[in-house]
């Protein structure tokens, strides 16, 4: 029953209460604490669940008044709210919205509700029900504990980073600056898909672990759930003092993490932003610190980056790009160019490189200028099945027509190989074109490669296991290229044009070209080179056995039509449309 039913005079009346409340049973059995004081404050009858409540004897509290029964620093404010009950005697409750208190004989204190409630035909005389809430307070206090602490590494989460945000950039803005760092880890979610969720889990609260010593007792690291994290220093704006702070909690990640008696290794990338400068409420100086951190990690991993005004250039003209891709998608103004691709050893076509552009008000718009923004697009992954698909009809129609089957190479974009219903697209594109699957291959970038993990792994062998070819992109570019040749179901890699272009007049390039060819070939893998652009790089490719090659030399990019066009003229012999296709023996395009 509530605090208001006990005190509500008509339920009082109703009950027998009157001015001498002769009705001690009922007064007893009321499961609340209950008392009468005079109008003077001094105790009058008191009922069985006070006496247990406050441990007094029932004759130890008579002729006392009330603030026996609280602790002695409000005890003044409760007099004064008496004397104001006497004044205008009502139903109300004593706190008026503040915190009380109450103490029991052994001095120790409690939190209570208390409803006042003048009684009906009496001289003046107050019944006080008294509640003990200490349940109720430790059930809110829990709640609020859950509310703003991450369950797993018991650190504060995000709502509680947003409460502190709120009261520290106002006092940035009023001269005293403050600091964060949003921390990414680099190299989680390999650990999350190769030893499971659970060893995530785990690596996070290790990591909690070894930042607490790290940050002190001045800043405060909070989650905001994933792999990502947010430190705050408080009163600092000196950047080089957020530098040293933000390097020594990345530098705990340098040695490996122990996880089910496995070694597990993570680096952290870090956005910097500064209030008032970098952002005067909460939610600019996240963002701005979300743009530093983008930068960091496109830069590779392991980078701290602070947030400069470039970064929100950047990020706005992103956005307006998106935007424009979104348009030029939905109006039908990308449309797919065509790369011939040539076998050395008799200059015949035998693939087309699928390259995307964009016909914007008539003239095309090259992939340099938008490619990166796509790839980044929430469009990216149907943009890369309607290449997929419109590849596939492509050389399909082609070879519909009795010209030369040529195989169609697509780029792939990251996304697409988070897409579950990705291989099935692929499956769907062969099956509705009628084009073998031998007849597309799939070149997939070392960016993909470098951050492949088991499910990427598991799509790979299911594309091969189809047919379909699998290339790898850009090879000698980086340092993962070789770990990439072991572990993919490969056909082919493709020499990087920054290797090609140096051949044969430089001798390490030279050398490193040949030494591509012939490891690719002992593991059994086609080769082709890209950006050939003159006779001498086409002869020195043949003389070492590359098996393929595609550049300027042989064709530049063209529309569908022009390129059928030049399968055609390859048909009958006609080579007057393929420009500077003669090598030094003077063969042509066939």
């Amino acid at each position: 029953m509530s605090l208001k039913s006990y005190t509500d005079p008509n339920y009082l009346a109703h009950r027998g209460f009157s001015a001498t409340v002769e009705d001690d049973y009922l007064f007893n059995v009321i499961p609340d604490a209950l008392l009468i004081v005079d109008r003077n404050g001094k105790i009058c009858k008191i009922n069985d669940q006070l006496i247990g409540m406050f441990g007094y004897g029932r004759e130890e509290l008579f002729e006392k008044t009330v603030e026996a029964l609280l602790p002695e620093r409000v005890r003044q404010r409760h007099v004064n709210n008496r004397e104001n009950f006497q004044v205008k005697p009502a139903l109300r409750s004593m706190g008026a919205g503040l915190e009380l208190w109450a103490c029991r004989k052994d001095g120790s204190e409690f939190p209570v509700d208390i409803m006042l409630s003048p009684l009906p035909s009496s001289d003046g005389l107050i019944l006080a029900v008294v509640r003990d809430i200490t349940q109720s307070k430790q059930a809110q206090e829990e709640l609020r504990r859950l509310a703003f602490s991450d369950t797993l590494t018991g650190l504060p989460n995000r709502a509680a980073l947003y409460n502190d945000l709120e009261r520290y950039t106002s006092s940035a803005a009023a001269g005293l600056p403050i600091s964060i760092g949003l921390f990414d880890l680099d190299g989680f979610k390999d650990i999350n898909d190769t030893l499971g969720h659970s060893a995530g889990d785990e690596l996070l609260k290790l990591v909690t672990h070894r930042w607490a010593p790290v940050i002190g007792g001045l800043s405060r690291l909070y989650r905001l759930g994933g792999d990502e994290f947010v430190v705050l220093i408080p009163e600092c704006g000196d950047p080089r003092h957020v530098g040293t702070i933000i390097e020594s909690i990345s530098q705990t990640l340098e040695k490996p993490f122990q996880i089910y008696g496995k070694p597990a290794y993570v680096a952290a990338s870090v956005g910097i932003a500064i209030a008032p400068g970098d952002g005067r409420d909460v939610d600019e100086l996240l963002s701005n610190a979300d743009l530093a951190l983008y930068r960091a990690k496109s830069g590779g991993r392991g980078r701290a980056v602070f947030f400069h005004n470039s970064m929100r250039n950047e990020a706005e003209a992103r956005r307006n790009i998106d935007i424009d891709l979104r348009c030029a998608y939905a109006n039908a103004e990308l449309e797919l160019y065509y790369q011939a691709q040539v076998r050395l050893a008799d200059s015949r076509v035998v693939g087309a490189e699928a390259l995307l552009r964009w016909r914007r008000g008539g003239a095309v718009v090259a992939p340099g200028a938008f490619i990166d923004a796509l790839s980044d697009s929430s469009i990216a992954t149907e943009v890369g099945n309607w290449i997929v698909r419109t590849a596939c009809e492509t050389s399909a129609t082609w070879r519909s027509k009795g010209l030369a089957p040529v195989r169609v190479a697509v780029n792939l974009f990251p996304t697409q190989f988070y897409d579950s219903s990705f291989v099935s697209e692929v499956q769907k594109a062969l099956l509705e074109t009628r084009l073998p699957p031998e007849g597309l291959e799939l070149e997939i970038t070392e960016k993909i490669a470098l951050k492949s993990d088991a499910a990427t792994f598991a799509i790979l062998h299911k594309l091969r296991d189809m047919g379909v070819r699998l290339a790898l992109d850009d090879f000698g570019t980086g340092y993962g290229s070789l770990n990439c040749l072991i572990k993919m179901p490969l056909t082919h890699i493709k020499i990087d044009q920054s290797f090609v272009r140096k051949i044969p007049d430089q001798t390490n390039s030279t050398a490193i070209v040949r030494s591509l060819i012939e490891m690719a070939h002992r593991i059994g893998l086609e080769v082709i080179a890209e950006g050939v652009e003159s006779i001498e790089q086409a002869n020195f490719l043949r003389s070492e056995g590359c098996d393929e090659a595609q550049g300027f030399l042989f064709a530049r990019p063209l529309p569908a039509g022009d390129f059928e066009a030049l399968l055609r003229n390859a048909v009958h012999g006609n080579s007057r449309h393929c420009a500077q296709a003669a090598s030094r023996d003077g063969s042509l395009i066939r």
